[in-house]
């Protein structure tokens, strides 16, 4: 057979134009996600959300020491 006549034929042809435009589909479908990602970005940035979290738990870490501390002084004011 010749490759003009094999490519011509209905039984290679339909499978070669499916995987064409599902190719394209995906292609399609995954640059207007980065595109979409870039024009609307996702709100505020995680990490710096993540680090402002560590510091308010040390703020609330030290404080519970400072409570202790006091709760430690003043029972041994009062056992005396």
């Amino acid at each position: 057979m010749e490759k003009d006549t094999l490519l011509n034929t209905k039984d290679i042809r339909t499978p070669l134009w499916i995987i064409a435009i599902s190719t394209a589909s995906l292609i399609l479908f995954i640059g207007v996600a980065v595109m979409r990602s870039w024009i609307y970005p996702e709100g505020e940035d995680i990490r710096i959300k993540h680090l402002q979290q560590h510091h308010d738990e040390q703020v609330k870490f030290d404080q519970m020491i400072e409570l202790l501390e006091k709760v430690e002084e003043n029972t041994e004011e009062n056992s005396d």
